[in-house]
């Protein structure tokens, strides 16, 4: 029992270190895994940051660009009321800024300045004005922006008009335009290249962040931001197959044999068309942090098997060092025995001597007065019979006394050895069919196994006295229904004979006193039969052990040693 509880506990020892390791790695994954997932939202939202802030930028430089060519438009406006517009005066506008155009346009929307009727303060056409100013100006072409703000003025009734940036009608590029209503009618239109405008305004100014954040982030495998005007990819990403967009979330796929997380969510930007964002992160470093927590785990897995094989080491050393310290208990047991008994049968042979002389004496006269005084009485007479008894109990306690001192010599007296090679199989069985009536008389059932016992160097007739006492005794304590069970075997070590029975035990404080000379619990027992039975079995080198409990029976073992004869 005691054995099973240490066991148990670790057991459950060593599951609960396992259980704690495993919770640290499922924890420690989720907390990596919820970095990597922060890195991704921190990046979406610094590229919808960006993004927003390119278009907020983008538009600022587009305002204050219109104000700029809404200035210059104002200034040539003023200079036409003058009626001093002329083409010295577009190109100094022109010269201070190679980008501008100007164009001026009649009240009808023809263009004066390709040969139009643009006069001077008499009336006359303004001189230079054959064609228009700037560059990529030349007869025929003009500018879509620059045809909206004249109908914005010529058509709207609008004072001053200016456009976002667009593509021209003709030519590469981007532009602006702003304008403003002529005195006299129609309008001045200053236009201007926008592409560095245009450009702040697409997804694509987000490439150098994105390049910038790929390049320096090591968990960051690879970037994609797909959008309206195409896909921009940084890094170690998959290659565009044509498959349908990736849905937003996230999902696990390998990279040139490299384990990746990929994050899918929208950007979105002010004023601009959503964008699809997707960020693969390594997956190295988790990988890593598994493997170590698996070894973590490995190991204590290990140290657990190792508790509980020290513990199942230590029950099992508790067990034989409680097993040894029984026998130790025992031999110690014995040896006290021993000596106690060697004391008493010193006593007893000192008694027996000086009892013997007056008791032969005792005995002697009891016979003298029976055979001189007893025929002086006479026949019949109750005299006769009084000196009779009397006479009779005399010689019946003498006789009695002389008997007792006689097992005082016995036992006083170390037995004289006899040995010789015995077969022990054989006389434990012999010992078993001379008791067998003796147990069947009791309603005992008596087996014997002597299947594994050998041959062994004793005196058989003082062992066969020995096993004859234990059998007899085991038969006078179980009850009717009850067995007793003689086993013998030998080993290397020597031969054991067990008489095992399953009467009603011995009480524990009688143990220490079953071998005293003359100690029974027995009605009619002489107390003889146990001590000269420890002393046949001392004499033989052997030992004999008791283990017994109350109402459960009694195992009385008995140890010869393998050379046989005294050790």
């Amino acid at each position: 029992m005691r054995r099973t509880a240490v066991v148990l506990a670790s057991v459950l020892l060593a599951l609960s270190l396992v259980g704690l390791v495993w919770i640290d790695y499922r924890a420690t994954r989720g907390e990596l895994l919820g970095v990597l997932r922060a890195q991704a939202l921190a990046l979406r939202e610094t590229v919808s940051a960006a993004a927003r802030s390119n278009r907020a930028a983008a538009g600022l430089s587009a305002a204050q660009l219109g104000e700029r060519l809404l200035a210059e438009a104002r200034s040539l406006a003023a200079l036409d009321r003058e009626r001093r517009l002329t083409s010295a005066a577009i190109d100094r506008v022109t010269g201070r800024d190679p980008l501008l155009r100007v164009g001026v346009f009649a009240a009808d929307g023809r263009r004066e300045d390709q040969g139009g009727a643009a006069a001077d303060g008499e009336g006359r056409p303004a001189p230079g004005f054959g064609g228009g100013r700037g560059p990529g100006f030349g007869p025929g072409r003009g500018l879509r922006g620059g045809g909206q703000v004249v109908r914005q003025i010529l058509d709207e009734g609008r004072e001053e008009a200016v456009t976002g940036v667009h593509e021209p009608r003709w030519g590469g590029g981007e532009r602006l335009a702003a304008g403003v209503r002529r005195a006299g009618g129609g309008a001045i239109v200053v236009t201007v290249d926008a592409s560095a405008v245009a450009r702040l305004q697409q997804p694509a100014s987000l490439e150098v962040l994105l390049g910038e954040v790929t390049k320096s982030s090591p968990e960051i495998a690879y970037t994609v931001l797909d959008h309206a005007d195409g896909r921009l990819a940084f890094g170690d990403a998959p290659r565009d197959d044509g498959a349908p967009p990736t849905p937003p979330g996230e999902r696990t796929l390998e990279v040139d044999g490299r384990p990746v997380l990929e994050f899918t969510s929208e950007v979105a930007a002010a004023g601009a068309a959503p964008a699809r964002l997707r960020l693969g992160m390594r997956l190295d470093g988790l990988h890593s942090v598994e493997r170590r927590m698996l070894f973590r785990l490995l190991l204590t897995l290990l140290v657990a098997g190792g508790l509980v094989a020290l513990a199942l080491s230590l029950a099992g050393l508790g067990r034989r060092y409680g097993a040894l310290s029984r026998r130790h208990a025992l031999a110690e047991a014995a040896l006290r025995r021993r000596d106690r008994l060697a004391a008493m049968g010193e006593l007893a042979s000192t008694v027996a001597h000086e009892v013997r002389n007056p008791l032969n004496a005792v005995g002697m006269t009891a016979q003298r007065l029976r055979r001189e005084f007893l025929d002086a009485v006479p026949s019949g007479s109750s005299e006769r019979a009084d000196v009779e008894e009397l006479l009779s109990v005399m010689s019946s306690e003498t006789q009695r006394i002389d008997r007792i001192v006689q097992q005082f010599l016995d036992f006083a007296r170390p037995p004289r050895l006899a040995p010789e090679p015995v077969d022990l199989g054989a006389l434990v069985a012999e010992v078993a069919r001379r008791t067998g009536p003796l147990a069947e008389s009791r309603g005992v059932a008596l087996r014997a196994d002597v299947a594994a016992s050998g041959r062994v160097v004793v005196d058989p007739s003082q062992l066969r006295q020995a096993l004859d006492n234990l059998v007899r005794n085991a038969i006078d304590a179980t009850p009717s229904g009850g067995r007793v069970d003689v086993t013998a075997r030998c080993t290397g070590g020597g031969c054991v004979v067990e008489v095992r029975d399953t009467g009603r035990g011995i009480e524990p404080d009688h143990l220490p006193k079953i071998f005293d000379l003359y100690f029974t619990t027995k009605a009619d027992g002489t107390g003889v039969g146990l001590a000269v039975t420890q002393q046949i079995v001392s004499a033989h080198g052997g030992t004999i052990e008791v283990d017994s409990s109350p109402g459960e029976g009694t195992t009385m073992t008995v140890r010869l040693p393998a050379e046989g004869g005294r050790g």
